[in-house]
């Protein structure tokens, strides 16, 4: 509770009376964890110098680095890495600190992790990456982070889904990014969809022009 509310003051009182700086609750919370969540950075520092844990996960497999990711707090972050917290832990659904970074906007956290050596092609138990779902949030800047760390758009999540079909009903800008970056137009998913399918079934008329438009391109071109 003490970390939740910032009380650094609270939290050294505490310790200095003997309370477990990596006592968990019921939902695999700790202080640490509290504090990283909501972006307590004397707070987190305070703990990690009474040797809390930062590789400690909660119920459903989050670190303190991982709540930190989404959440946007970076200077957390900092203090978290420089105190060796994993930057490729998953959680329960596969995800990684980079991957919530990516799908909460988070550009300042994803440049962070990726400066760590976080995996840009990390996949989740839905084999979705950061890529895919900065497509499909419309986040281009991290998008451009992405592919310039080596995030490959011929990956396909379980569905057989790529980055651009994901982008398909979306910014244009994403769009045109990821057709330079190699993309492959003409793919089709599982259930039948195509980047052009999606973009037309939610109408998309730029997107479709510039999809059809390359693809003539390309045919011209062999």
């Amino acid at each position: 509770m003490a970390a939740l509310g910032n009380d650094a003051a609270g939290i050294g009182r505490l310790l200095a009376a003997g309370a477990n700086v990596n006592h968990a609750d019921g939902n695999g919370w700790t202080a640490l964890a509290s504090a990283a969540g909501r972006g307590h950075a004397e707070v987190v520092q305070l703990l990690l110098q009474a040797a809390a844990d930062p590789n400690l996960a909660d119920v459903k497999g989050m670190t303190a680095l991982m709540k930190a990711a989404e959440g946007g707090h970076v200077a957390v972050a900092d203090l978290l890495l420089a105190a060796k917290a994993r930057v490729e832990h998953s959680d329960g659904k596969g995800k990684t600190a980079l991957m919530r970074a990516a799908e909460n906007r988070r550009i300042e956290m994803v440049d962070r992790l990726l400066k760590a050596g976080a995996n840009p092609n990390h996949a989740d138990k839905r084999g979705k990456t950061a890529l895919m779902r900065a497509a499909l949030g419309g986040a281009g800047a991290i998008v451009e982070r992405l592919l310039a760390s080596g995030a490959s758009v011929k990956l396909t999540d379980a569905n057989g889904w790529t980055a651009l079909i994901c982008a398909a009903a979306g910014d244009i800008a994403i769009v045109k990014r990821l057709i330079d970056a190699g993309a492959e137009i003409r793919h089709t998913a599982k259930d039948g969809t195509t980047a052009i399918s999606r973009a037309k079934a939610t109408g998309h008329t730029a997107a479709v022009e510039l999809l059809e438009a390359e693809m003539r391109l390309r045919a011209e071109l062999g």
